[in-house]
């Protein structure tokens, strides 16, 4: 499978939260991969493709927030997260983040290199 993308991945595996329009509630999701562009969530069932959300990330103290919408949805419940008008401060913050995590693999690895 070639995939391709724009910008370097990050292992993340972190917690993380989203708050939809128009409500109240915070929904906690499970962040397993990040970059500068977006994320993708383990699971969230709540979110639609084209979904609009805040994201926020709270790591070592402070809090990464980004508006975001649902670009994709996985056969298994994977939520893949487009950050849209990320203020520069705050994308600068999410750099930082994201160079604490591993680097994802350009290409897919074999079973045997997993």
């Amino acid at each position: 499978m070639n995939e391709r993308r724009r910008v370097p991945r990050y292992s993340a595996h972190v917690k993380a939260s989203i708050k939809l329009p128009g409500e109240n509630t915070v929904l906690a999701v499970m962040v397993e991969d990040l970059c500068v562009l977006g994320c993708l969530l383990e699971s969230c069932p709540a979110l639609e493709i084209h979904q609009e959300c805040e994201f926020t990330l709270s790591w070592k103290g402070r809090d990464f927030q980004s508006s975001a919408v649902v670009a994709w949805r996985g056969e298994e419940g994977q939520v893949g997260l487009e950050f849209c008008n990320t203020p520069p401060a705050n994308q600068q913050m999410l750099r930082e983040i994201c160079a604490e995590f591993l680097l994802k693999p350009l290409v897919r690895l074999s079973k045997d290199h997993r």
